[in-house]
């Protein structure tokens, strides 16, 4: 009873100092830890101090699905792991296909037990879920027959649109019309008019540019899709063909930057000698030679690798000894990237800078697989894109991003030629 008194008179002394200084009074905030502390009056809002923690999957599956015939894995972690794994129907709550998991490892940096599950053969399309006992589900996925197919022309889709509204980047241009050189297969023709729907687009597109001009640091790569673009039209209107080629070399003597030392301008002689076998190209592109072998990485630049794999296509005379160094260079980067490539992308303890050196790495693979065609090389293109759309520690989709779309597309067309019947539905 005395306790309860003291309590009271306590509390009542309180009440009295308050109402002494008023509402407005402030508490002292040096040292203090109270995060209220600065507030001025009960109507406030107050200010928290406090950083919600950033959640991420222990369960890391490509966010945009898998392809219903071949590879298909996902990654998962966690302070402790269970023995199997299920397959849940998005729609139903079902399980349809339990495995077990494998690979279980302990990552003492990372604190957290890491292990794999492989569900490879499992085919039914639908849309599904991942979930294991201890460390929860994944996002969502989908598993298509046409899965690349389909992912090609929704790439090739927002591609096109910028082209026939003359907005598309001439490098992005450029991409697209190696795709289709490459890949043509792949590639729609929705009016049966049997002249592909990308280059009438692409036609209207150089219009859209003669009219509007071209940026100065576009100039050679202008020059070098123009050479291309009259390559790959000559069958369909050679007279149209002819003024590009014309037009490409017009622009390509507007260029002021020295030969030697330019990646863009190396790409654009490549097309202007495959589009005309003019002897001055030739010597041009000849005199990169020492430049090549005081500089072993110079496939780096994607001018220097997409200008090498046109000059090792071309029919006309080339250099016999520099199309052998640009192949023994192409396999041994495609080569050096298959046998570091489990650490550039594995989906949790990967090392990589970001989604644009990953995406040259895999451009450069596809150069060689284009090459050679070697199946361990399209195991390898996929592996990226699974990792590239969301197999990885944060479970973020960098293909969903706008950056890199045109070099999404030449992947992609190229596992989609792999699938039997892609154009077809």
């Amino acid at each position: 009873m005395k306790i309860y008194k003291r309590c009271s008179l306590l509390l009542y002394g309180v009440l009295i100092i308050i109402s002494a200084v008023g509402c407005g009074y402030r508490a002292g905030t040096e040292g203090s830890t109270n995060p209220y502390a600065a507030v001025t009056s009960m109507e406030g809002t107050p200010v928290v101090d406090y950083t919600v923690p950033q959640m991420s999957a222990n369960i890391l599956v490509d966010l945009r699905g898998y392809s219903a015939v071949g590879r298909k894995k996902a990654a998962v972690k966690g302070s402790g792991l269970p023995e199997d794994f299920q397959i849940i129907d998005v729609e139903t709550g079902e399980t349809l296909y339990q495995g077990t998991i494998s690979g279980m490892s302990y990552d003492e940096n990372l604190g957290l037990y890491l292990g794999d599950v492989d569900f490879s053969d499992f085919t039914r399309e639908g849309s599904y879920y991942l979930k294991c006992d201890i460390i929860g589900q994944s996002y969502r996925f989908e598993i298509r027959q046409q899965h690349y197919p389909e992912l090609f022309m929704e790439n090739y889709t927002l591609l096109m649109s910028e082209c026939e509204a003359g907005t598309l980047p001439v490098a992005d241009a450029l991409y697209l019309l190696a795709a289709f050189e490459w890949y043509g297969s792949v590639f729609p023709d929705e009016n049966g008019d049997q002249e592909p729907d990308v280059l009438a687009a692409m036609r209207n597109w150089v219009t859209h540019k003669e009219a509007s001009g071209v940026e100065d640091e576009e100039t050679a790569l202008y020059a070098a899709f123009l050479a291309k673009f009259s390559y790959n039209y000559q069958g369909y209107d050679r007279q149209y063909a002819t003024d590009c080629l014309k037009r490409a070399s017009t622009v390509f003597g507007q260029v002021q930057t020295t030969v030697n030392g330019d990646a863009d301008i190396f790409w654009a002689l490549t097309e202007l000698y495959r589009a005309t076998g003019l002897w001055t190209y030739s010597n041009q592109i000849v005199n990169y030679k020492s430049l090549f072998e005081d500089n072993r990485d110079y496939l780096d630049e994607s001018g220097y690798l997409c200008g090498s794999m046109t000059y090792m296509v071309t029919r006309q005379t080339v250099d016999v000894e520099m199309c052998g160094d640009f192949m023994e260079q192409l396999l041994a980067r495609a080569e050096d990237i298959s046998t570091h490539c489990d650490n550039m992308i594995d989906p949790v303890t990967a090392r990589n800078n970001d989604s644009a050196e990953l995406l040259k790495y895999a451009m450069e693979v596809s150069c060689a697989n284009f090459v050679m065609n070697i199946y361990q090389y399209t195991n390898i293109l996929e592996e990226f894109l699974h990792y590239l759309m969301g197999e990885n520690l944060e479970s973020v989709s960098f293909y969903e991003q706008s950056e890199g779309r045109s070099e999404y597309l030449l992947l992609l067309a190229q596992l989609a030629s792999n699938v039997p019947d892609s154009t077809q539905e």
